[in-house]
């Protein structure tokens, strides 16, 4: 997306928001919206547009996003209340994964749910001229030797990773022998499949759509439960292949934020994911709407904390 693109949706989910808010509330402390990982991913898109959408209400004044590098040291910070301000932060699949990998996932035992907002679509794709014409020749090669299969994607533990580790138990293989290089963000795995440092990637279906409309890369499928808009590409499920997964991502706070500054987060939430700016985000940055409130998003989170568990169980050295 480029700056004016994210000028554009900024301002008029603001708008939206100012439209549609109640005159300001009581002023409350600053407050920060934590994001985990590098600097322009899904999870800081979402903070800065948590934050704005909170501004914008009136409800929650003077909230702005901050970035923190690492999930496990993003988390601790935020339970432990090393960052006094931070009363919101965003989680994701990946978070889950990574937590998981690093023996902390107890810390989702300590997070009060928000909601879970969006889902980002997760591409499988080749360079051009790859060998690999079909989604089914992938699989031959992982089911022959997954090492064979240079698979680059974001961090250990991201969604990007679950998604090889269980496209090679699909096919067969052990996922212990799978060959994945880890890189910081979506836009530098699409550059190494494209240079040939990698086979196959996974990532953001917003960091790769250029590259697949210009046909650099080819999507041999998407891992979404149904085809995303304007994308060219099937599905897993559509292949044979009983996988659906979206890197989803939420917010959620912590037990140190009374239950005022928590009512009016969740009032907050419940009108921005209302507005028409919310709608325009979300075709922007190629989201998908997976609005959840609190309750069922506490409940899908323990779900989810067992099963990525059991996937992470069963990956190779990391």
């Amino acid at each position: 997306m480029t700056g004016a693109d994210r000028r554009s949706v900024s301002s008029g989910l603001a708008a939206a928001l100012v439209a549609a808010s109640a005159p300001a509330a009581a002023q409350t402390a600053a407050v920060e919206v934590l994001a985990a990982g590098s600097a322009g991913e899904g999870d800081d898109q979402l903070a800065r547009a948590v934050a704005e959408g909170l501004n914008a209400t009136r409800l929650v004044p003077r909230a702005t996003a901050v970035n923190v590098p690492r999930e496990t040291m993003a988390i601790s910070d935020f339970i432990d209340g090393r960052r006094p301000r931070a009363s919101l932060m965003v989680i994701s699949l990946s978070t889950v994964g990574a937590l998981a990998i690093s023996g902390h996932d107890k810390y989702l035992n300590s997070v009060r749910p928000i909601a879970r907002l969006v889902g980002e679509h997760q591409p499988i794709v080749v360079p051009a001229a790859s060998p690999f014409g079909t989604l089914a020749d992938l699989m031959a090669a992982l089911r022959r030797d997954p090492s064979s299969v240079g698979w680059t994607g974001r961090p250990y533990g991201s969604a990007d990773h679950q998604l090889a580790l269980l496209l090679t138990s699909a096919a067969g293989a052990d996922p212990r022998g799978l060959a994945y290089r880890p890189v910081d963000t979506s836009a530098r795995a699409a550059l190494d499949a494209l240079t040939g440092a990698a086979t196959v990637a996974s990532g953001a279906l917003g960091e790769f759509r250029h590259q697949m409309r210009g046909g650099t890369l080819r999507a041999l499928a998407l891992a979404s439960p149904a085809r995303a808009p304007g994308v060219d590409a099937p599905t897993l499920r559509e292949q044979g292949v009983d996988i659906t997964m979206m890197n989803w991502r939420g917010v959620v706070s912590r037990g140190a934020v009374g239950p005022t500054l928590l009512g009016r987060f969740d009032e907050a939430i419940d009108r921005l994911v209302q507005v028409s700016g919310w709608r325009q985000l979300l075709a922007q940055r190629s989201w998908e709407d997976l609005y959840e409130p609190a309750e069922p998003f506490r409940r899908f989170i323990q779900d989810e904390r067992a099963r990525v568990g059991a996937l992470m169980a069963r990956r190779g050295p990391s």
